[in-house]
């Protein structure tokens, strides 16, 4: 799950500018790397159709921007004897294919600040 988008302004601008749109987003940012022109958002929680998913957002800025997104996905274990409820219940992996609503859901709003601040996809 990624986008690319194209800028034509100093490059050294471009990461605060992704920054002040997903903090415009009430994203929270975890890692601000200036100086390799990567951040990473916190975990955030979003439920689907029967799952929840824990996902991330993270910018890279070369001579594109790259917005990736990670995600896992909490299942529900059935039958487990080793414990009866708790935090055995549930089992976490890691999902390479995010449902394609969810993905609409997390990058339609950060597409459209891009567009909005002249970022161009590529």
């Amino acid at each position: 799950m990624a986008r690319e988008f194209q800028y034509n302004i100093p490059k050294s601008d471009v990461l605060d500018k992704c920054r002040k749109i997903l903090v415009k987003l009430d994203y929270d940012i975890d890692i601000y790397a200036a100086e390799s022109d990567m951040l990473i958002t916190k975990p955030i929680q979003l439920r689907g159709a029967l799952r929840r998913y824990d996902y991330v957002i993270y910018v890279q800025v070369s001579d594109r921007i790259n917005i990736q997104v990670a995600a896992e996905r909490s299942i529900f274990k059935r039958g487990s004897q080793s414990t009866v409820g708790g935090s055995g219940q549930i089992e976490k992996q890691s999902d390479p294919a995010m449902p394609y609503r969810l993905q609409q859901k997390i990058f339609n709003p950060i597409y459209n600040g891009m567009i909005r601040n002249d970022f161009r996809p590529k």
